[in-house]
């Protein structure tokens, strides 16, 4: 492959840095932070005791996960419809694919918020600070990587080390699931508590491996384009 077929994705990408696909990943990126940092705001409002607050938070993500789906569709819709080499429109489109399954497990995690609120189930304080402690990590991991999205065809440096950055990111959120797993299994609350809490650090650990996806996909749309 010669050089510049070879860079030929990323000088796509420089090239329209005002099209659609750029406009439309970036907000779709935003998008998705809004519903982790939902999540975040539900967790801290339920530390506090605040369901109303809580509850609102949820709502706006459900909100903003519906938002996140229609750019989605609307994203792999036009990359299917543009100019790109079939392989790289499959990249592209399977990496917003995984950007979305983000905002998806978030709203796993919502909906287990919703659930404990209305099942009247306690939690002890110390397992929402734990978890919301966990959730910031994974919203600061999003962030990172809306900024290695936007340094696309722009700035590849620097979209690597983004991607280092979200991958370090990874390991930190690897260890607090475990410490928070064992924080849960010697709590004192009954099983509905257990199974629920455990379900909703699920939920988080989940988006945060998406979000490594996500990096580990855009590596290689760089990598292996600039090698």
């Amino acid at each position: 492959m010669s050089d510049n077929k070879g860079r030929s994705l990323l000088d796509w990408f420089g090239k329209r840095r005002e099209d659609f696909v750029l406009k439309g990943m970036r907000e779709h990126g935003l998008i998705i932070i809004d519903a982790v940092n939902e999540l975040e705001r539900s967790i801290i409002a339920m530390s506090k005791g605040d369901e109303d607050t809580a509850m609102g938070a949820v709502n706006r993500l459900v909100l903003s996960e519906k938002e996140a789906d229609r750019i989605e569709d609307r994203l792999v819709f036009k990359l299917s419809k543009g100019d790109l080499d079939p392989r790289e429109r499959e990249d592209l489109m399977h990496l917003v694919r995984k950007m979305d399954r983000i905002a998806d497990w978030a709203m796993e995690g919502a909906i287990h918020v919703q659930l404990i609120i209305e099942a009247a189930i306690d939690i002890p304080n110390h397992i929402w600070e734990a978890l919301r402690s966990m959730c910031n990590e994974l919203a600061l991991a999003t962030k990172m990587l809306l900024r290695a999205v936007e340094r696309l065809g722009a700035d590849e440096e620097d979209a690597l080390k983004c991607i280092q950055n979200i991958k370090s990111q990874e390991r930190v959120i690897d260890e607090l699931n475990v410490s928070i797993l064992k924080k849960i299994l010697t709590a004192d609350m009954d099983h509905r508590g257990t199974m629920m809490s455990k379900g909703l650090l699920d939920s988080i650990e989940k988006s945060a491996d998406r979000c490594k996806d996500c990096a580990d996909t855009i590596q290689i749309l760089i990598t292996a384009r600039t090698d």
